[in-house]
C-alpha cells in the first residue's frame, strides 16, 4: 500500500483557546476543529495534519493552497487499495460516516446509478436506498454499500458526481466529487464495524458485487475475482441459493431483491469465468424472478433474457474451455450452442437501449467463444456449408455488432462500461486472427464495405473512454496494424459532438505513403 505524505503534524497547541488551529482536513471542509492530534473529524477517516503557520499573510496563503493540494493528492491516486479485506469482527469504537461525504454527493451517484445501471443491475430499490441516506450512522452495511455504489459509479466519465465550487487563495474548498480509491477505503472501513462474515446480509452480498465491478474496471482481476467469490460465498451462507429459503420470507420486497441479487451474481460469475478462464461456482437452484406490470416490467423482461444467454455456458462448456489439454469438445454440441445463440433474445427490440447494448453485444461475444472453442478442438472447415462453424464466421459476427451498436445512442454504450468494450474487443481480436490467416478473406470491391472495414471500425469503438483502462484500444490497434498494415488515427469520442458509432474515411498519408483513416460521425442518436 503507498506511503501517505509525511508531514511532521504541529506540537500540541500550549495556552487559551484562542491559540488552538484547525486542521488541514477540517480547514479545508471548513468543519469545526477540536484541535487534538488526530481530532474528532479525522481519527476514522484520514491522517490529521497541521501544517499551516500561526500568522496570517503570503506565506499562510502559499502554505494553505499547499495543505489543501496535499489533500486532494492523499484522495486521487487509485493505487493506495486495500489488498484484501480485514476479518469484519466490530470494534469498541462507535461507527461515523465520513464528513467528506456529502449527502448530496451520494444522492448523485445514486440518481447516476439508476438512470446508467439499473436496468442491468435490478438489485436495490430506489426510494429504500434514498431513505437509507438519512441513517447511515446506524447502518455500517448500507453506508459500505452505498459507498460501493459510488465508487462505480465515478469510475462512469459520464456519471461522475459534479463538483460545486473552486478553491481560492484564502479558503480552499474540497472538490465534492471523492475519489475512486477514498471510496474504497469508506466501503472496507465500514464493513470493519460490521461483523459481515458470521453475520452475512444483502448488503454485505451487494456491496462485495459493487467491489467486484469496480475492481474489475480498474483491471484488479485478482482482487475483482475475491470479491465475486466473496459475494457468492455470503449469498450461500444466507442460504440464498436454495429455494426454501425464499418460502420462509415474509418481506416480498426483500425476497425479490434477494432473488435478483442470485441470478445476477450467476450471470456475471459465468461471463467473468469465460473471460479469466476461472471455474464456476453457482448452479441454476432456484426459481427466476417473477414478472409483473408495471413499470419494472420491460427491465426485468431483459433481465431474464441476459440469463436465459448465458445459462447454456455451466460446467460441461466451461470444462472444456478452461483446459488446455484433454478431452475434445463435440461438434453437435457446439453446433446446437450456436443454433440456440442465433434465436436467442428474440424480443430485443422491446428492451431499453442499455439492455440492447448488453444483450446484443453479449450475444455476438458468446457466439465468438464458441467460435474459438471450435478453432482450438479443430472442428472448423473451410468448406463447412453452416456459417457458425466455418472460419468466416468472426466477419458475420462482427458485421453484426456493428450493425446493432449503430442503431444504439452512444449513451446505451457508455452505461455499460467497460466491460461491453472488453467483449467488442474479443470479436475484433477474433476477426484480427482470421484476416492474418486470410487477408483475402470474403474479397469485395473498392466501393463495398469488407471485413478490413468492420476491424478498422470495432478499433473505433473500442476506442470509447467509459471509465477504465484504454489497455483495448490500444492492443487491438496494434493487431489490426499487424494484420492489415495501416495506421491507425482517431477515437470514438474525440469529440465532444459524438453522438453515436463512427464510419470509416481513408485517404493517403502524403509524408509515408501509410494508410490512414479518420472517424466521421455516420449516425446521430442519443
Amino acid at each position: 500500500m503507498a506511503s501517505q505524505p509525511q508531514l511532521q503534524p504541529q506540537e500540541q497547541w500550549k495556552g487559551s483557546k484562542k491559540g488552538k488551529q484547525a486542521c488541514d482536513y477540517c480547514r479545508a471542509r471548513k468543519i469545526r476543529c477540536d484541535s487534538n492530534n488526530p481530532c474528532s473529524n479525522c481519527q476514522s477517516t484520514q491522517p490529521c495534519i497541521y501544517s499551516l503557520p500561526k500568522k496570517k499573510g503570503p506565506k499562510r496563503r502559499e502554505a494553505s493552497q499547499a495543505a489543501f493540494q496535499t489533500v486532494k493528492e492523499y484522495r486521487d491516486p487509485r493505487v493506495n487499495i486495500p489488498q484484501s479485506p480485514k476479518t469484519g469482527i466490530s470494534v469498541d469504537s462507535a461507527f461515523q460516516t465520513s464528513s467528506l461525504l456529502s449527502l448530496e454527493t451520494m444522492q448523485s451517484c445514486l440518481d447516476a446509478f439508476f438512470e446508467q445501471k439499473y436496468p442491468i443491475i435490478p438489485i436495490i430499490d430506489r426510494d429504500q436506498m434514498s431513505a437509507s441516506l438519512l441513517h447511515l450512522q446506524d447502518s455500517p452495511s448500507q453506508y459500505s454499500l452505498v459507498t460501493a455504489i459510488c465508487a462505480l459509479m465515478t469510475l462512469q466519465s459520464e456519471t461522475s458526481p459534479p463538483s460545486r465550487h473552486g478553491p481560492s487563495l484564502d479558503s480552499p474548498h474540497i472538490d465534492s466529487k471523492p475519489s475512486v480509491n477514498f471510496l474504497i477505503n469508506e466501503t472496507c472501513r465500514a464493513r470493519n464495524f460490521c461483523n459481515y462474515i458470521d453475520e452475512p446480509s444483502l448488503a454485505t452480498v451487494q456491496s462485495s458485487f459493487f467491489l467486484f465491478a469496480v475492481f474489475f474496471c480498474l483491471e484488479r482481476d485478482n482482487t475483482a475475482w475475491f470479491y465475486m467469490r466473496e459475494a457468492i460465498t455470503m449469498l450461500q451462507l444466507l442460504r440464498l441459493h436454495e429455494e426454501a429459503s425464499y418460502t420462509t420470507m415474509n418481506d416480498i420486497q426483500y425476497s425479490t431483491y434477494c432473488r435478483r441479487t442470485f441470478w445476477l451474481l450467476f450471470v456475471t460469475e459465468r461471463a467473468y469465468a469465460l473471460q479469466r478462464h476461472h471455474p464456476l461456482t453457482l448452479r441454476r437452484t432456484i426459481a427466476l424472478p417473477t414478472v409483473e406490470q408495471g413499470p419494472e416490467a420491460t427491465i426485468l423482461f431483459g433481465f431474464l433474457d441476459l440469463v436465459a444467454l448465458f445459462q447454456n455456458f455451466g460446467d460441461a462448456f466451461l470444462s472444456l474451455w478452461n483446459l488446455s489439454s484433454g478431452p475434445t469438445a463435440s461438434l453437435p454440441f457446439l453446433a446446437k450452442l450456436q443454433d440456440v445463440l442465433q434465436y436467442s433474445i428474440p424480443y430485443v427490440n422491446e428492451r431499453t437501449d442499455i439492455q440492447k447494448a448488453d444483450l446484443l453485444v453479449s450475444r455476438q461475444w458468446l457466439k465468438t467463444v464458441v467460435w474459438k472453442l471450435c478453432v482450438s478442438n479443430g472442428l472448423l472447415s473451410s468448406k463447412s456449408a453452416v456459417e457458425s462453424l466455418s472460419f468466416r464466421y468472426p466477419v458475420t459476427i462482427a458485421r453484426d455488432i456493428i450493425l446493432a451498436l449503430r442503431l444504439l445512442p452512444l449513451k446505451a454504450i457508455q452505461a455499460n462500461g467497460i466491460g461491453i468494450l472488453e467483449k467488442v474487443f474479443d470479436i475484433g481480436c477474433s476477426l484480427a486472427d482470421v484476416l492474418s490467416v486470410n487477408p483475402n478473406t470474403m474479397q469485395v470491391s473498392a466501393l463495398e464495405i469488407g471485413p478490413r472495414d468492420y476491424l478498422m471500425e470495432l478499433v473505433q469503438i473500442v476506442g470509447m473512454e467509459l471509465g477504465g483502462s484504454s489497455k483495448f484500444s490500444r492492443l487491438l490497434s496494434l493487431r489490426a496494424d499487424e494484420c492489415l498494415r495501416v495506421r491507425l488515427r482517431g477515437s470514438l469520442c474525440s469529440s465532444n459532438d459524438s453522438h453515436g458509432v463512427h464510419e470509416i474515411h481513408w485517404k493517403e498519408a502524403a509524408d509515408t505513403g501509410d494508410v490512414v483513416f479518420e472517424p466521421m460521425i455516420l449516425i446521430g442518436s442519443g
